[in-house]
């Protein structure tokens, strides 16, 4: 079963310096960009933070862990969300 990563800028104050936040999943019913952004803004509900940039959700793709967060690094600054998959 694949799993796949979804990361958002975040921030927790106004004025704050965003910063990478990342968990992954297992479910691909949830991959569709709309169903992205939903979790993303269900989990900063919960733990307070407050989602930076424009809004918008970039899949990046599939590979190895690092070469997904690599990718994640070298998103347009004002992205938002940017999510793809690992291999096993």
């Amino acid at each position: 079963m694949p799993k796949y990563l979804i990361a958002y800028r975040k921030t927790e104050e106004s004025g704050q310096k965003p910063e990478w936040a990342v968990f992954t999943t297992d479910s691909e019913l949830s991959l569709e960009a709309h169903a992205v952004k939903e979790r993303v803004e269900k989990r900063m509900s919960v733990l307070g933070e407050k989602l930076w940039g424009n809004g918008e959700a970039l899949w990046i793709g599939n590979g190895r862990l690092d070469d997904v967060l690599y990718r994640r690094d070298e998103a347009a600054p004002e992205m938002s969300i940017v999510y793809g998959s690992i291999d096993a």
